[in-house]
Parts: C-alpha cells; sequence; structure tokens
C-alpha cells in the first residue's frame, strides 16, 4: 500500500535494530534515485555517497566512531553521506536534505533507517571524518556528515500520532 508523504513521516522512527537480512538492489536503487532528487543549493548538487553492504566493512565503518557506532551492525547496508567542498558553503544542510531523503525513502521500502552523525565526532585515533574517508578511499575535498543504516526492521515502533505534536511550536508571521 502506497503512503503519502505525510504518512511516510508519521511511520518513520529511528530504527537500531535490523534483521540482518541484505537490503535488496531495486530498495537500494529506489533509495538512491530518491537522495539524487535533493534539491541542493545553487543546485550545485555536491553530495556523494557510498553504499555499503559487506558486513565487515560495516564493522569498520562502526568503529570509526568512539560512541554510538556499533548502531549499524546488522543493518543491510550503510549509507555514507559526504559531500564535496569545493563550492558549497552549504555543504551540512545539502547533506542533511539529502539525508532525510533517504530516511523517507527507506520507509517507503518498508526498511528501518537511522541517521548516526560523524561530523565533528571522534574515531579511535581521528576524526571520524578521517576514519571513515581513509577507509572508504574518499578523496579530498570531501566531508563525510553522517551513516545511514538501513535494513528489516528487528523492532517496531508506533508511528507518530497527530496528537503528539504541539502546534504551539508553529508561529505565524512573528514570534
Amino acid at each position: 500500500m502506497e503512503k503519502g508523504l505525510y504518512q511516510l513521516a508519521l511511520a518513520r522512527r529511528s530504527i537500531r535494530n535490523y534483521t540482518g537480512e541484505p537490503v535488496g538492489d531495486a530498495e537500494l536503487e529506489a533509495i538512491m534515485k530518491v537522495a539524487l532528487a535533493a534539491p541542493s543549493s545553487f543546485g550545485h548538487r555536491p553530495v556523494e555517497f557510498v553504499v555499503v553492504r559487506d558486513t565487515e566493512r560495516i564493522r569498520q565503518l562502526a568503529a570509526c566512531k568512539s560512541l554510538g557506532g556499533t548502531q549499524i551492525i546488522g543493518a543491510g547496508a550503510v549509507i555514507v553521506v559526504m559531500v564535496k567542498l569545493d563550492r558549497d558553503e552549504f555543504w551540512i544542510e545539502d547533506g542533511a536534505i539529502a539525508s532525510s531523503y533517504i530516511l523517507l525513502a527507506a520507509e517507503e521500502q518498508g526498511l528501518g533507517a537511522c541517521w548516526v552523525h560523524i561530523r565533528n565526532r571522534t574515531g579511535r585515533k581521528k576524526p571520524s571524518d578521517e576514519e571513515v574517508r581513509e577507509l572508504l578511499g574518499v578523496p579530498d575535498g570531501y566531508a563525510v556528515l553522517n551513516l545511514i543504516a538501513i535494513g528489516g526492521k528487528a523492532e517496531r515502533k508506533a508511528p507518530y500520532a497527530e496528537g503528539d505534536f504541539d502546534m504551539g511550536k508553529v508561529h505565524c508571521e512573528r514570534y
């Protein structure tokens, strides 16, 4: 059953436990097409991705973050979101928008997903960003914003309900 955007947003929750099953080529292609459609500042399209499915490499990626990296272990795939820095002062925003699209696209495919922050985080011996770039052979001139773990959901979280939202946080014209 196809979900509209609002229904996807209600259903999408951070999933940190995965079934360990591989993520299929068709699902990954659909997710990546959505990610590539994300808007970027000035239309520069500086965001690039590395899709990792090898379980040992996923374990190595997890070790690139001293705290909070192990939640990607067991995911069927991890998408590394990175941005080319040559012309883009809004690289964090561009990477975040593409990441948000990935999270929603994973939900649309019936998969769980979770954002794992890399920017300004500590690795084993270097900043997490440097360790990830070295592990994956990413050339200079790129920054890694985050990892997104994707896989079959081994945990169930109730979708948000309309009553969960505080409309008092929405201000019109002025605060």
